[in-house]
């Protein structure tokens, strides 16, 4: 087996390997493409077939790592991977793996779920939108100031989020009470996440509404629409299925020293 750090001389073959699969590698395909200035990844070769990666994306507040690969290789790749403070995703098979070289680690069971073109259940409401303007950032941060597990943000984060990439929001009475987002875009499929909804308006279908409005622009966009959610969230999962996500698999949300949760 040989390690590769990903560059300009294999960047090209590593992408036709993760395209075979460009749902389950979302992150890996779509970083070391797009973003390859904020991405660190190396990868595992076995006679030129991919057998594994560990990819660093360092552009969110604690470094994000995705890992993929069977046991053996992902015990290569681990060495890696950041000392300390990040946030790891896996599959389910590598637990005892990084658990072993990260004993002190919290780790979430992720529910992944896919909703496909024409498969879709939208909730249109009036009280829905796209987040735009440096007003609609304020509300934003102050909806998102009642999350004490996050860490303190700025207005201008949030319309520098709204730049790049699409967020939509449900309005009651001039307040931001529910949002969602996607924050990787691609013609197989858009990744919705950052859901969420003031402590004060749950239980009203504004979850719903604010990510059937994120789903519907994904759709028109994209082949499939993904999300993750923890799977102890029942009510999340309920909403989501009513739009017309489904459960495809099963992914693990590692917290190496942050105290983050998904």
């Amino acid at each position: 087996m040989k390690i590769e750090k990903v560059g300009e001389d294999n960047r090209q073959r590593i992408i036709d390997s993760l395209k075979e699969d460009v749902v389950r590698h979302a992150f890996a395909f779509y970083d070391i493409q797009h973003e390859p200035e904020k991405t660190t990844a190396h990868a595992a070769f076995e006679e030129n077939t991919l057998k594994g990666y560990i990819l660093t994306y360092t552009a969110t507040e604690s470094p994000s790592v995705v890992l993929e690969g069977d046991t053996d290789t992902a015990a290569k790749l681990i060495k890696y991977c950041p000392q300390d403070k990040f946030i790891m995703h896996i599959p389910t098979n590598l637990l005892s793996t990084v658990k072993s070289r990260f004993p002190q680690a919290k780790h979430y069971v992720e529910n992944w779920m896919l909703v496909k073109k024409g498969e879709q259940n939208i909730f249109s409401t009036e009280h829905t939108r796209r987040l735009r303007s440096e007003q609609d950032a304020f509300k934003l941060l102050t909806l998102l100031s009642s999350r004490e597990d996050r860490p303190e943000a700025t207005v201008k984060r949030y319309f520098d989020w709204m730049k790049k990439m699409p967020l939509y929001g449900v309005f009651v009475e001039g307040e931001l009470v529910s949002y969602a987002g996607s924050f990787i875009q691609m013609p197989q499929v858009w990744l919705i996440g950052g859901v969420y909804t003031s402590p004060k308006c749950r239980n009203r279908g504004y979850a719903t509404a604010a990510t059937s409005a994120m789903t519907e622009e994904a759709l028109r966009n994209a082949e499939a629409a993904a999300l993750f959610v923890r799977s102890d969230n029942r009510p999340a999962m309920r909403a989501y299925e009513k739009i017309g996500y489904r459960k495809i698999g099963e992914k693990l949300w590692i917290d190496v020293g942050t105290g983050l949760k998904p």
